[in-house]
């Protein structure tokens, strides 16, 4: 093992050979992590793709009265979003480790952030554990080999580090992570529609008229203002239900 008793101050990491074995490491933990943040990837649209199928399927009940089958699909959608944020969040988490590790991977000196990278995998590791229980083992193998490393240059005095500080700054890094991953779902997952009574009725109604019915004959035969009627049916486009045309 190399010796840095007679480093220079500030720069533990002199010897060239160590530089290198550092630098592809960190290069091969990329590329594991680029492999886990695409089969993270694939997995979510997965889901994606099995939610609007679910989706499908709460409508045809709900049109065919069948509230009880809509319910069933209901729960399975709900069920595949909390997986999908998980994952989405396990993705984001990753993508923050990769995005930390190309940056020391451009820079020259390297001691500034390998400490912050230690903090940051063991936050993340935690985080993705049951999730991507593969990636969680790699970054765990990556932060022994940096550690095992840094301890090479123990002799050579480098600036203290607020530990607590760089803790907490990690655990933003990470919340963003979940606030983004929840947009994500809200914005690619479609709600389960939930329909009022008037809504339900409605609905009814245009379910057993077939794809077109008389604003006027509606609002009488279910007893509902003709202007409550056309708010209905607004509603009913805005939760995927029926499409308004002209």
């Amino acid at each position: 093992m190399p010796e840095f008793e007679n480093a220079p101050i500030g720069d533990p990491f002199v010897d060239e050979e160590a530089r290198e074995e550092l630098r592809l490491r960190l290069e091969r933990s990329l590329s594991q992590l680029n492999a886990q943040i695409a089969r993270l990837g694939s997995k979510h649209r997965e889901l994606l793709t099995k939610s609007r199928e679910y989706f499908e399927q709460v409508v045809e009940a709900m049109m065919a009265g069948d509230e009880a089958r809509a319910s069933i699909y209901a729960e399975e959608i709900a069920e595949i979003r909390k997986l999908a944020n998980m994952i989405s969040k396990t993705e984001l988490t990753l993508e923050q480790v990769k995005l930390r590790l190309e940056t020391i991977l451009e820079v020259s000196d390297l001691i500034g952030l390998i400490i912050p990278l230690l903090s940051l995998i063991a936050e993340a590791e935690d985080e993705i554990a049951g999730v991507a229980p593969e990636a969680a083992d790699s970054l765990h193998e990556l932060a022994s080999y940096i550690e095992d490393f840094s301890g090479i240059a123990a002799t050579a005095p480098v600036e203290p580090v607020d530990r607590e500080e760089l803790s907490e700054d990690v655990k933003e890094v990470l919340e963003e992570a979940r606030r983004a991953a929840a947009e994500r779902i809200r914005e690619t997952f479609p709600d389960v529609p939930k329909l009022s009574e008037e809504e339900k009725l409605v609905y009814s109604y245009i379910s057993k008229s077939g794809s077109e019915i008389d604003l006027r004959k509606c609002a009488r035969d279910l007893r509902i203002d003709i202007r409550q009627v056309r708010k209905i049916l607004e509603k009913l486009e805005e939760k995927g239900l029926i499409e308004l045309v002209g």
